[in-house]
């Protein structure tokens, strides 16, 4: 049931957000590593004590903005949280925008809290 609400609740903030940027996300979350244990074998989970979810994503960076500690990526579907394809504006940490540019194909992961995603690591795809 908490999964539904923390979805619903995602969806309805991806709707009502589309064509804006992403509202800001404090403190900025470390780094993840790939493989990491707090995501499950589906790509999402829920860590009860920060009630977020994790997922993955694959897509093609459309923007890079160190100033305001964000990147914008042209996604694919995120199946795992019921996102769909769309051009969303993330929050990520510095170290995260150092390795980002502009037309780079990636796999990123992501944690989603209180409706508002942030990209915690990218792999090249």
């Amino acid at each position: 049931m908490k999964r539904r609400i923390i979805l619903l609740t995602g969806i309805t903030a991806v709707l009502a957000a589309c064509g804006q940027q992403a509202e800001p996300v404090s403190p900025a979350i470390p780094m993840a590593q790939p493989g990491s244990p707090t995501v499950g074998a589906d790509g999402a989970s829920t860590s009860p004590a920060a009630d977020a979810t994790t997922a993955d994503g694959a897509g093609v960076i459309t923007a890079v903005d160190p100033a305001a500690a964000t990147i914008t990526i042209n996604h694919e579907a995120i199946r795992s949280i019921g996102w769909p394809a769309m051009t969303m504006t993330f929050k990520a940490s510095p170290a995260v925008l150092r390795e980002a540019a502009v037309g780079d194909r990636i796999q990123f992961d992501l944690t989603v809290r209180d409706g508002a995603g942030e990209v915690t690591a990218i792999y090249p795809h």
